[in-house]
């Protein structure tokens, strides 16, 4: 084969790599934070009253 066209066809490959790799970190982040938003607080960290307390 010739030269230029290995050159060529590695110089994609590694880009295509790379392209992967950016993407997986940027998706992981998203997930991350989706899972934060999703994640069920504590009634302490809410603020709801407690059965005890009486409304007026």
């Amino acid at each position: 084969m010739n030269w230029p066209v290995i050159i060529i066809i590695g110089i994609v490959a590694i880009a295509f790599i790379l392209f992967l790799v950016w993407r997986n970190v940027k998706d992981e982040k998203q997930f991350e934070d989706q899972l934060k938003q999703d994640y069920h607080k504590t009634k302490d960290e809410e603020g709801d009253a407690e059965i005890d307390q009486v409304m007026k």
